[in-house]
C-alpha cells in the first residue's frame, strides 16, 4: 500500500514538473505574473483530497491564494486583499469571481485561517510549499522575472540608493573645496605635511570624538598608504595662529563662503525672512582658572568653569546653519557681542524674529535688540513684580500687559505676557511686539523652534569636535570653530542631497551627522581641493 501511494505520489510531481515546464516555456517574454503562472495551473489533484467546503470561494482559487502568498513572500492577508482589489486581473487568474455589483470577491482572514487550519491536511500543506519552491526554482533555472511591478520597484530602490549616494559623494566633494583653501597655516616651503594633510586627519579626529594623539594613530592604522601627521606636529602647526581675531576671521570667511553658496545656488534665504535663536554655549574647563577666556557659572558637569561662546544659528527645519560664533572673555559684555553679531547675521539674512533664553534678560540687552528693529520672544525671569502681576492674573488664562518697564538704574521697556501652559501653569514671555490675547498661545509654538539648536550643539560636541587637553586657547577656539564650520558643512550637503533627490527641501536630514563626517575625510583625498 505504502509503496503504491508512493509511486502515485512521484507520478504527480512528474506530472506537475512537466505542466510548470510546458508553461513556462511557452512564455513570451521573461517577465511574467505569479497569478499568471498559477492560472495554468491544475490543482484538482489536490481538491480531491480535500472535505467539501460550503463557501462561496471555490478549494482551488483558496489553494492558488495561499501559492500566491508563499511565492511572493507576503503572510499578511490585509496587504495580500488590498494588492487584489486594486489588481483585478491577478485575482481572476486566481479563480475569484465578481459579485451581482461587478466587485471582486476575495476571501477574508478568518475564511482563509478556517480553510487552513479545519480543511488542509498536513501533508496537503506540505506539498502546497514544495509546489511553492519547484515554481520559484524552475523560474529561476529558465531566467524568468515573476511580478515584473515588485522588480521595477526594486530595481527603483536600488537605483535610488546609487544616486543617493553619488549625488551625497559629489556634493561633499563640493563643500570641501569651499572651505579648505579659507585655512592657511604656515608651513615651510619644504615641510613634509600640507593644510591638506593636516585637515583631513583632523576631521578623522573630529568624526572619531578622539583627542589629537591618538586620533592621529588610529588614522594610521586605518589609512596605512595616507600620509598622516603625528598629533604632537599637528598641535604645534594649529599653534601658529597670531590671535583669536586671527583665528575667528578664518572661520567667519569660511562660513560666509558656505552660507553664500546656499543662497546663491538653492535661493533658500534671499526672498523670505528667517526665525534665528541667540545661545551662550559652553564647554566644562578644569584647568588654570587664571586663563582670560574660562568664566565662571552654574556648576555643570563636575566644574563651575567654562570656555563660553555667543551663537546665533537659524531656527527653521532643514536650514539651521550656525551665522555667527564669538568666544566670551572674562571683561566682555553680552550686550556688546550682540550688537556686533546682530550687524553681522543682518548682513547675511533678513530676521523675523530673535529666541532668547532667560540668561538674555538683561535691560542693555534688549536694548540693543530693540535698537536693531528686530522682533524677540524670550521667558522673562521672575522678579518681584511679574510674580505680582500673576498673583493678580490668578483664573486668567492670557493677559498681556504693556509698556511693563524692566530693569531699575538700566530700564526696558516691553510687553510681558503671562499665559497659562497645557498644564494650567502659569507661564511669563516679554516681547517688543504685539500680541492679541487671543493669539498669546501661539508663543509657546514659536519659541519651541529655538529647540532645534540643542540638537544642533549634540552633534557638533559628538559628531565634530576633536577632543583636547591643551592650554593653549587658540587650539581649543579652532576646534571649536571648526566644529562649527563642520556642523554647516553637513547643514550644506543635506540641503543639495535633498533639492538634487527630491526637488524640495526636507525637514529631516536625509545624512546623519556622523555618516557625512566619514563621507567628509574619504572623499577629501580622492579630489583634493584645487
Amino acid at each position: 500500500m505504502l509503496q503504491r501511494a508512493t509511486q502515485m505520489t512521484n507520478s504527480v510531481k512528474d506530472r506537475i514538473e512537466r505542466e510548470l515546464n510546458k508553461i513556462f516555456d511557452d512564455l513570451s517574454s521573461k517577465f511574467t505574473k505569479t497569478s499568471f503562472i498559477l492560472s495554468k495551473l491544475d490543482l484538482s489533484y489536490l481538491s480531491k483530497e480535500i472535505n467539501r467546503f460550503e463557501l462561496k470561494f471555490s478549494t482551488e482559487s483558496l489553494l492558488k491564494l495561499h501559492l500566491y502568498k508563499k511565492i511572493k513572500g507576503v503572510h499578511h492577508h490585509t496587504k495580500i486583499s488590498k494588492h487584489l482589489l486594486t489588481n483585478e486581473d491577478e485575482a481572476l487568474d486566481l479563480g475569484f469571481n465578481r459579485d451581482k455589483n461587478n466587485i471582486i470577491q476575495i476571501p477574508k482572514k478568518r475564511t482563509i485561517n478556517e480553510f487552513l487550519q479545519l480543511k488542509l491536511k498536513k501533508e496537503v500543506r506540505e506539498q502546497l510549499d514544495t509546489l511553492a519552491q519547484k515554481i520559484l526554482s524552475i523560474a529561476n533555472k529558465k531566467g524568468i522575472i515573476l511580478d515584473l511591478k515588485i522588480v521595477k520597484k526594486q530595481i527603483e530602490k536600488h537605483n535610488h540608493k546609487i544616486e543617493k549616494r553619488n549625488t551625497v559623494k559629489e556634493a561633499t566633494k563640493l563643500v570641501k573645496k569651499l572651505i579648505y583653501p579659507e585655512i592657511q597655516i604656515k608651513l615651510r616651503h619644504n615641510a613634509k605635511f600640507t593644510t591638506k594633510d593636516l585637515l583631513d586627519v583632523l576631521v578623522h579626529i573630529a568624526y572619531s570624538h578622539d583627542f589629537t594623539n591618538n586620533g592621529s594613530n588610529t588614522f594610521q592604522e586605518l589609512y596605512p598608504d595616507e600620509k598622516a601627521p603625528s598629533g604632537d606636529l599637528m598641535l604645534h602647526h594649529f599653534n601658529k595662529f597670531n590671535s583669536t581675531e586671527q583665528i575667528q576671521d578664518i572661520f567667519n570667511s569660511i562660513f560666509d563662503v558656505i552660507f553664500d553658496f546656499a543662497k546663491k545656488n538653492y535661493k533658500l534665504l534671499n526672498c523670505r525672512k528667517v526665525d534665528i535663536a541667540y545661545d551662550v554655549h559652553k564647554i566644562p574647563y578644569y584647568g588654570n582658572k587664571n586663563d582670560l577666556y574660562v568664566t565662571e557659572g552654574k556648576p555643570e558637569r563636575g566644574t563651575s568653569h567654562f570656555y563660553q561662546f555667543l551663537t546665533a544659528s537659524i531656527v527653521m527645519h532643514g536650514q539651521r546653519f550656525t551665522l555667527d560664533a564669538i568666544p566670551i572673555h572674562k571683561l566682555d559684555n553680552i550686550h556688546e557681542l550682540i550688537d556686533e553679531s546682530l550687524k553681522r547675521v543682518k548682513e547675511k539674512v533678513r530676521i523675523n524674529r530673535t529666541y532668547l533664553d532667560r540668561g538674555f534678560d538683561k535691560p542693555k540687552i534688549i536694548n540693543v535688540i530693540k535698537a536693531h528693529n528686530i522682533k524677540f520672544i524670550m521667558p522673562k525671569v521672575r522678579s518681584l513684580t511679574v510674580k505680582a502681576w500673576m498673583r493678580k492674573s490668578s483664573g486668567i488664562k492670557s493677559r498681556v500687559i504693556e509698556d511693563f518697564e524692566i530693569g531699575t538704574k538700566d530700564k526696558a521697556i516691553v510687553n510681558l505676557i503671562l499665559i497659562d501652559d497645557k498644564e494650567g501653569i502659569k507661564r511669563a514671555f516679554i516681547t517688543n511686539f504685539h500680541i492679541p490675547e487671543q493669539l498669546t498661545h501661539y508663543l509657546f509654538k514659536w519659541y519651541s523652534k529655538r529647540w532645534g539648536i540643542e540638537t544642533g550643539y549634540r552633534n557638533m560636541d559628538h559628531d565634530f569636535k576633536a577632543k583636547t587637553t591643551s592650554k593653549n586657547y587658540h587650539i581649543r577656539l579652532f576646534y571649536f570653530l571648526f566644529s562649527v564650520a563642520l556642523y554647516n558643512l553637513w547643514v550644506l550637503v543635506n540641503i543639495v542631497v535633498s533639492i538634487k533627490l527630491f526637488g524640495r527641501l526636507l525637514d529631516k536630514p536625509l545624512l546623519t551627522a556622523k555618516l557625512f563626517a566619514v563621507i567628509l575625510y574619504r572623499v577629501s583625498y580622492e579630489d583634493p581641493p584645487t
